[in-house]
């Protein structure tokens, strides 16, 4: 007869910290397939838009990346609970949450330290500017997320202590992400619905790569709000975005080709 002694705690511990690099390869990849082209697209609309691509192009498609992915982890739980094809992208959500993360804190490192002509430090800590502060609150929560995120930290703390915070944190976070970009674009926004962009651009026709971002924010927003309200305004909310938006986007570019040079 075999006998087979049985693995101590100390070697089901290891095997359990075990990183299963193929897997994590697997997932990230799967992550920056979606992560890749929403910031290639950004820079090179963003580019076409200017007429020329620096750092300070690129930054903005960092924060626009970031603020996309972050609306696309709030949306795939309330899609998957009421449809069925997002179940298959629920086990990304981790891994866009963080690569959302390291773009946001690229966006901010950049904004900080390597873009003094466009965001000079008396802006940052001269006045009280809210655009800053939630902000830097957005990049502090992420941060958070990011060191809870690890299997370590979930088992001790608690699976479910661990869920809410996520659940509840990557809200907040989308919210105050929200309320940073609005709160410091609107103005703009709203002068180029009624006379277009600036004269120094290439093509002050097109709507700011940051419009775009935001009427996808504002879409995840209604959404996560249209849940609240129950199952069939939710489903009802999600058809009519997924026409409306498109047809947001496609009435904001005609209404800019009069303002064509």
């Amino acid at each position: 007869m075999d006998i087979t002694t049985p693995p101590s705690p100390e070697t089901i511990a290891l095997k359990k910290k075990k990183i299963n690099w193929i897997y994590e390869i697997r997932q990230y990849g799967a992550a920056l397939v979606v992560a890749a082209p929403v910031f290639t697209f950004l820079s090179l609309f963003i580019f076409y838009r200017r007429g020329y691509y620096d750092l300070y192009i690129a930054n903005k498609a960092f924060a626009g990346t970031a603020a996309i992915l972050l609306g696309i982890v709030l949306l795939i739980g309330p899609l998957s609970r009421y449809f069925a094809f997002p179940d298959r992208y629920i086990q990304y959500r981790k891994e866009l949450g963080i690569i959302a993360f390291f773009l946001a804190l690229i966006h901010a490192v950049v904004s900080l330290f390597f873009l003094p002509s466009h965001f000079p430090s008396v802006i940052f800590f001269g006045t009280f500017n809210w655009d800053f502060i939630l902000g830097m609150i957005a990049t502090v929560a992420l941060f958070v997320l990011f060191l809870i995120s690890f299997e370590r930290v979930a088992d001790a703390i608690g699976r479910k202590r661990w869920w809410w915070m996520q659940n509840w944190g990557i809200r907040i976070t989308f919210t105050l992400v929200f309320l940073h970009v609005f709160l410091m674009k609107w103005s703009g926004w709203i002068a180029w619905y009624k006379a277009g962009g600036s004269n120094r651009l290439a093509h002050p026709e097109l709507p700011g790569g940051g419009l775009l971002v935001g009427w996808f924010m504002a879409f995840v927003v209604f959404l996560r709000l249209a849940e609240f309200l129950g199952p069939r305004f939710f489903r009802a909310a999600w058809y009519v975005s997924v026409v409306a938006l498109p047809a947001i986007y496609i009435a904001t570019f005609w209404w800019g080709m009069q303002f064509a040079k």
